[in-house]
């Protein structure tokens, strides 16, 4: 849930905001120009095209140059995804550089969020955590690529060879201490480098590999549910159905039933 919405030309230089505390997630990105958080130590060095993210409860304020305008959009949540607070710094925040593609986007989400900001409407819930995902993927994309560019390579090589060895041999569904050995590590290692790549556990990684596969497998009609189960490693239409239930909710055959009666919906230019 949205709970603040700000955008637009800030003077932080003439007008600074004190360190306090914010009851709900931040996520203020500086667009145009630069500004400079303001910890209860003291101000940080002004920064531009950067996106900020703060958890409930973080103390700061903001500060910047005198006679120098910045352009701003911050985005109060009520909650956030779990993986946020895995990427905390040790100062208990997020702080990544944001590129020209990352800074049309957030323009973009704030064009799409402030008319419902301003004019409640249908639609409006589902706009809002549209826009959390979207910021949040930002983060955790940025977040990833600092964590492989700063790896030696060992790592994440790894763990790619162990998702492919596993998914080419789904069917099977090998057990986990079977794909360590094919790359050459233990199962305790392997787990740990999982981690530390991808912020989640093997039977994470794994899941998503399989129902991902399923999903795709489901789009096609003539698939039988039977086929279905066996190709992505659950063996029978039963245990898979079960699995499936309990991962979204609603059967295989419900899903299929609402993906179908979906109309199609020409893009609009």
């Amino acid at each position: 849930m949205l709970t603040y919405l700000g955008t637009g030309e800030r003077r932080y230089g003439e007008k600074p905001l004190p360190a306090q505390q914010r009851r709900a997630w931040e996520f203020q990105a500086v667009l145009k120009g630069s500004i400079s958080l303001a910890l209860p130590a003291g101000a940080q060095p002004v920064q531009a095209q950067r996106l900020w993210i703060f958890p409930p409860g973080h103390s700061h304020g903001w500060a910047g140059e005198a006679n120098r305008s910045a352009q701003v959009a911050v985005f109060h949540f009520l909650t956030a995804p779990a993986l946020l607070t895995q990427l905390l710094n040790p100062q208990g925040f997020i702080e990544i550089a944001l590129s020209r593609r990352h800074v049309q986007q957030i323009n973009a989400l704030v064009g799409q969020v402030q008319p419902y900001w301003n004019r409640p409407a249908p639609g409006m819930m589902i706009c809002y955590e549209h826009a959390l995902m979207e910021l949040s993927l930002i983060a955790c994309e940025a977040c990833a690529a600092d964590t492989v560019a700063a790896q030696e390579g060992y790592p994440q090589s790894r763990v790619n060879a162990a998702i492919l060895w596993y998914a080419e041999r789904m069917e099977t569904n090998p057990a986990f201490t079977q794909v360590a050995r094919a790359v050459g590590v233990s199962a305790a290692h392997l787990r740990r480098l999982f981690h530390e790549v991808l912020l989640a556990s093997p039977t994470q990684i794994i899941d998503q590999l399989r129902f991902q596969r399923a999903l795709q497998l489901m789009s096609d009609p003539a698939m039988k549910l039977e086929a279905i189960g066996q190709q992505c490693g659950f063996g029978s239409a039963s245990v898979f159905s079960r699995a499936f239930k309990a991962k979204f909710g609603a059967s295989p055959q419900s899903w299929r039933s609402t993906a179908a009666s979906k109309p199609v919906l020409n893009k609009v230019g």
